[in-house]
């Protein structure tokens, strides 16, 4: 009995010093297990170069604070005492030239055995670096990445990923069909079929990986985690990866430093589809979430993949940075289904389908109660883009976010309202080559979606209620009127670099398309409204621009110039409301019309000569 509390009392005591110093079992290979103590006095080694662009091929040397052994590697992966002893200088020049300049991936489409493949010319050499001593302790990693004589990407947002390749490539990578799809696709084809690695989804298919970015400089360097995204374009040889920053990899949820904005950023996705980001940009002022972009070229372990989009990702972090709603109190649904809460959150969007089943959405008393449960403004607001850029690829169940805040709260949008959220624009009717200035997005079929836009269930419910009609029909023609003015359209491209090589439209293009869709698609809303009226000129103006302003119906006309026109149907009202700023008082308003107009807000119908307002203002 003694001995074996002996036994016992020696068992403890060495736990204890191993789990004292940090000592974590690993198996290398599949045959021997190899300690890894992860000692945090270790420094990590020192390159004598910070990554970035440079003119010339230069030595880089790596030190050790240490004094202890070096070991690197130079395509990415994760360097260990297998890897290469570090015992002179490394040579970085430019690449792209030599024979081994170059990565070749085929298992990367299902039928692989009948396709190429996809090359990928290395250009910036990656240096991964750990200190090893002499008991296996290992250093944190270092990662670099070195682009000489590369004149092409300075000044450009570069985005370098490294990640092992094992990681990417391998039998588990994400990026390929992996080993059980291509056993039963080598084999004998039995069975069923094993889903493809890159049609994976979730945290068992998140990879670790090194963020860089630059602009000329390295301005941020960051561990993140790497995924393949998007539905169909996972199947193309060339995928895009969604880029997460989380605790478990860097200590922090958010990226170091602001990416879109003066605002934090959780994660973003690299995606292709200049429309998908232009078109959120131009409507941001909308009552509608937009998630920000910004072109980037993208390197994979050193090797060119691609010039894209870096575009933010809706999560419950994007929703509490940008609208004030705690991220564990954020419900997001995506195409039908949670996206992001529990399963018992589901219940909470179908209660709308449930209001629209037991109610005569015709009363105004079901109308409003359903403004209780989403907000009304939101989906019109969503439903206009959509309708003006003939979106093809929507329905309520399909590319559609929505989001609320699970349990209603003191802040404004903590209320507990569906609001919805712009996404995945790619095959709006510009995007593939062909104008189509004159589709009629309300009853045009698509293959892509499914039935007509006016035949959805939300959509077809409120149609029948006339406030709805009205208020669409008024803020359809407020975006006309702003977003999609040509001069609102070309305004936008001073955010894009229009000389990349993606299927962009050109300011030019710009001239001609929007006034050519606004003609046609607010003739069908005539026709899908059954419109009776004309259009007519709205004319607004102020005494003093710095005394105040004006709000008509969902905008603030821009008043800066003196006026402010635009065109509305007459077929309903618009309203007007002077705001005073601050020190000044309204003092009344000017117009066309024969009566005296004395209160600070107005419903007035539009005369089909037109409507003229002017307010006026004076100090307090």
């Amino acid at each position: 009995m003694k001995r074996a509390n002996i036994f016992y009392m020696l068992f403890v005591a060495a736990l204890v010093l191993i789990l004292t110093a940090g000592i974590a079992l690993g198996i290398k290979g599949q045959e021997e297990w190899d300690i890894l103590i992860n000692d945090t006095d270790l420094s990590a080694p020192v390159l004598s170069a910070e990554s970035g662009f440079y003119d010339n091929p230069f030595s880089l040397s790596i030190t050790s604070p240490d004094n202890v052994s070096i070991y690197y590697t130079l395509d990415g992966s994760i360097p260990t005492s297998d890897s290469i002893l570090y015992t002179e200088p490394i040579a970085i020049s430019r690449r792209g030239d030599g024979e081994n300049d170059n990565i070749h991936i085929q298992n990367m489409q299902e039928e692989w055995q009948e396709a190429y493949g996809e090359d990928h010319t290395i250009l910036a050499t990656v240096v991964r670096a750990v200190a090893i001593d002499s008991r296996n302790t290992c250093s944190d990693i270092v990662t670099a990445t070195y682009f000489v004589d590369r004149d092409e990407d300075r000044g450009k947002l570069v985005v370098s990923l490294v990640a092992d390749p094992d990681d990417l490539f391998g039998d588990s990578g994400i990026y390929v069909t992996g080993k059980a799809y291509d056993d039963w696709y080598l084999g004998e084809q039995s069975g069923n079929i094993p889903m493809p690695n890159f049609l994976q989804h979730g945290m068992d298919w998140e990879r670790p990986a090194v963020l860089e970015l630059f602009e000329n400089d390295s301005i941020l360097q960051q561990p993140v985690g790497i995924r393949i995204q998007g539905a169909s374009a996972r199947e193309y040889g060339l995928k895009r990866f969604s880029v997460y920053s989380r605790k478990k990899y860097s200590g922090s949820n958010w990226f170091d430093i602001p990416l879109f904005g003066d605002w934090k950023t959780h994660s973003f996705a690299l995606r292709s589809g200049f429309m998908n980001a232009y078109i959120q940009h131009l409507v941001q002022d909308r009552n509608i979430a937009s998630a920000e972009s910004r072109e980037v070229v993208v390197y994979l372990n050193g090797a060119y993949w691609y010039a894209t989009f870096a575009q933010e990702k809706y999560s419950g972090k994007f929703f509490q940075e940008q609208y004030g709603v705690d991220d564990d109190n954020v419900i997001i649904v995506k195409g039908g289904g949670v996206d992001s809460g529990s399963a018992e959150d589901h219940a909470l969007y179908f209660a709308v389908y449930d209001f629209l089943d037991t109610h005569d959405m015709s009363t105004p008393e079901a109308y409003q109660e359903l403004n209780r449960l989403i907000d009304i403004q939101s989906y019109i607001d969503f439903s206009c883009v959509n309708i003006y850029f003939g979106n093809l690829d929507y329905n309520e169940n399909k590319n559609s976010v929505c989001w609320r805040a699970r349990k209603p709260g003191s802040g404004e949008y903590e209320d507990g309202r569906w609001r919805w959220a712009l996404y995945d624009l790619d095959l709006e009717n510009l995007n593939y080559g062909v104008l189509e200035e004159d589709i009629n997005t309300f009853t045009m079929d698509t293959h892509y979606a499914g039935s007509a836009f006016n035949t959805r269930p939300l959509w077809a419910a409120l149609f029948r209620n006339p406030t709805f009609r009205r208020q669409f029909v008024v803020s359809f023609m407020d975006m006309v009127n702003t977003d999609f003015t040509v001069q609102n359209a070309v305004k936008a491209y001073e955010n894009w670099d229009v000389s990349l090589p993606w299927d962009v439209r050109t300011p030019e293009w710009a001239l001609h398309y929007f006034p050519a869709r606004t003609e046609s698609i607010t003739g069908y809303l005539s026709e899908e409204f059954g419109l009776t009226g004309t259009q007519a000129s709205v004319t607004l103006s102020v005494s003093d621009a710095e005394a105040g302003h004006i709000l008509l119906n969902t905008i603030v006309p821009d008043l800066s110039e003196g006026e402010w026109k635009g065109t509305y149907v007459t077929d309903y009202p618009i309203t007007v409301t002077a705001v005073p700023d601050k020190g000044y008082t309204f003092a009344g308003w000017q117009s066309n019309l024969a009566e005296e107009l004395t209160d600070k807000t107005l419903t007035l119908d539009i005369p089909p000569e037109g409507l003229q307002l002017k307010a006026f203002f004076e100090k307090k």
